[in-house]
């Protein structure tokens, strides 16, 4: 009975030496911190005493070490203590879970308090240091108190701008439409040939000639318009994009920003508005185009000087014959197509030949020299309507004489008078002409004379060789 009291004995001495045991280890886990970074754009100042952090805001904290597994946890403590001693009561924060990505390397997403009173600088309310332990088992373990443990928590200063917030929107919303008059002035402006704005001036409506009026000297010196224009566009672009940025506090949001304002109402809203009434938008926007280039005037207007030099003075638009010509044709709303197809020959006479538009012998009504002018032949003259009839003898290439309608006024069919007479009566010249002769030399011809002859002079017979075709 005896030996079993001291056997019963002797495991309890076990038991307790291994309860004991596991209590003295219990402070011990196997994971050790070396190091740790915070997260780009959370550093407010890395000193030698620690890093410096805005409190009460979130941010990443990469801690570098060895023994790294799940469940790992990360609190703060600002009491210090010996490395491995315990800090289960002296923490003073949150629980912030140590995700590994390594044995050697894990994230937390941290948030630090600020201790004592916000107002006090960061030395005054003093650090915070590290405290890990693992989320199943054992208490919390302190990591020491060197330098480089040390986390100091600021508060983060409040937002401010370089105006008053609603100062500084309303130039925003100024700039942006600045930016679109700038935009569209240079489509509408610049797209005004100077020798439009003449033939406005002189052909166009009312409006058109006064708008014309007010636009045409300033488009004269059209590249320190030009530079003007530009300038200020950049000008006002890039102020826009700097007040955002200030605003938003975000170098990505004000470009995304500053793109989608300049885009929508500094670019396609504009240039589609003043591509089709650029005339008036310049007109009555011209007060604040020569008040940009007074401004500008010490930049622009040096650089225009020399565009001026190297691109040479802007002549505008010049319309040789076949342009014009398709002008003409492509733009006249206005005109009858009888009309469109004078003016159009009127351009061509310089260039075509009398072969070009001559009507061929076998297709042109003659009488013979030798007819009678009885009932039948004058009836036949006055159906084909004709004002002026060739005459020939025997052969259809001899013409000797003209006949025009007007010489039968008097003549009357029942005497059946010979054309022969009729034609020696009144003696209208008959003249030749080679195929290759000018239009405009032979209308030159026929002017010259009729006025000669004081008469009748409109039809020219065109010669190849001995025959006339």
């Amino acid at each position: 009975m005896a030996q079993g009291e001291r056997t019963r004995r002797c495991w309890l001495v076990v038991q307790l030496s291994i309860l004991l045991a596991s209590f003295a280890n219990c402070n011990q886990i196997d994971a050790d911190i070396a190091g740790f970074r915070i997260g780009v754009g959370d550093v407010v100042d890395d000193t030698a005493d620690g890093v410096v952090v805005y409190g009460e805001t979130d941010f990443e904290m990469r801690v570098f070490g060895s023994e790294f597994g799940d469940g790992l946890l990360l609190s703060f403590t600002n009491v210090e203590a010996e490395k491995n001693s315990d800090c289960t009561d002296f923490r003073n924060t949150g629980v912030f879970p140590l995700i590994p990505d390594s044995n050697s390397s894990g994230l937390a997403i941290v948030n630090l308090p600020l201790i004592g009173d916000k107002e006090l600088s960061e030395i005054e309310r003093g650090f915070y240091l590290v405290c890990l332990k693992h989320r199943y088992d054992g208490n919390w373990i302190h990591q020491g108190n060197d330098p480089w443990l040390r986390l100091y928590a600021v508060k983060k200063p409040d937002s401010t701008t370089i105006m008053p917030l609603w100062i500084q929107i309303l130039l925003i919303i100024v700039l942006l439409c600045f930016s679109g008059l700038f935009s569209g002035l240079n489509l509408g402006l610049m797209a005004l040939d100077p020798t439009e704005l003449k033939i406005l001036i002189n052909s166009g409506s009312g409006k058109e000639k006064i708008y014309a009026k007010r636009i045409a000297p300033m488009r004269k010196r059209g590249n320190y318009l030009l530079c003007t224009i530009l300038i200020g566009n950049v000008l006002v672009n890039n102020t826009l994009t700097i007040l955002l940025d200030d605003l938003t506090g975000s170098g990505y949001a004000a470009v995304l920003g500053a793109t989608a304002g300049i885009v929508i109402f500094g670019e396609i809203i504009p240039q589609a508005v003043c591509s089709r009434y650029g005339l008036a938008v310049g007109a009555k926007t011209i007060w604040f185009t020569k008040f940009f280039m007074l401004v500008t005037f010490p930049l622009s207007f040096p650089i225009s000087k020399l565009l001026d030099c190297a691109l040479g003075k802007e002549i505008g638009s010049i319309y040789n014959r076949d342009r014009l010509r398709e002008l003409i044709r492509l733009t006249a709303t206005d005109l009858l197509n009888d009309e469109v197809n004078i003016i159009t020959g009127a351009l061509q006479l310089s260039q075509k030949k009398v072969e070009d538009i001559m009507t061929q012998l076998d297709d042109v009504y003659m009488i013979d020299i030798n007819s009678m002018l009885d009932f039948d032949t004058m009836n036949d003259i006055m159906r084909t309507g004709f004002t002026r009839i060739p005459v020939y003898e025997m052969d259809k290439t001899n013409i000797v004489a003209i006949l025009n309608i007007k010489d039968l006024a008097f003549i009357d069919p029942d005497d059946k008078t010979p054309l022969k007479t009729v034609c020696a009566f009144y003696k209208h010249p008959v003249t030749y002409v080679f195929e290759d002769i000018k239009l405009s030399e032979i209308l030159q011809q026929f002017k010259e004379g009729r006025a000669l002859t004081k008469g009748d002079f409109h039809m020219s017979f065109l010669v190849n060789g001995p025959e006339c075709i």
